[in-house]
């Protein structure tokens, strides 16, 4: 089994799932394999589930969760939000949310 962390919410995809295509979202990707959980984190992408039971992960990035270093995490998170808080253009500001966004979900990832 695998759970994407889609726009829509977390959805489970066993085999036999109904052919999807989805918009991930920054979060965690779990891989079940037996008693066996792989976890990543994903920053953005499409997840494509065939009707063959396969399933296609698109990630702009993915790194292991266990590979996250949490002190650049919340250095990242504080950068943004201050970036956020001292954007003026729209573009700023929205480069700036991105990041925050991302920077959230990294921080999320590593306390579940």
């Amino acid at each position: 089994m695998v759970i994407v962390p889609a726009t829509t919410g977390q959805m489970g995809v066993l085999p036999g799932h109904v052919a999807t295509i989805a918009e991930l979202k920054p979060g965690v990707l779990s891989v079940h394999e037996g008693n066996d959980v792989t976890k990543y984190f994903v920053s953005s992408g499409f997840a494509f589930i065939h009707a063959n039971s396969v399933a296609d992960i698109i990630a702009v990035e993915a790194v292991p969760v266990d590979r996250i270093d949490a002190n650049l995490v919340q250095k990242g998170l504080q950068e943004f939000t201050q970036k956020l808080s001292t954007a003026t253009t729209d573009l700023e500001k929205a480069e700036a949310q991105i990041g925050v966004d991302v920077h959230s979900a990294l921080n999320a990832a590593l306390s579940a």
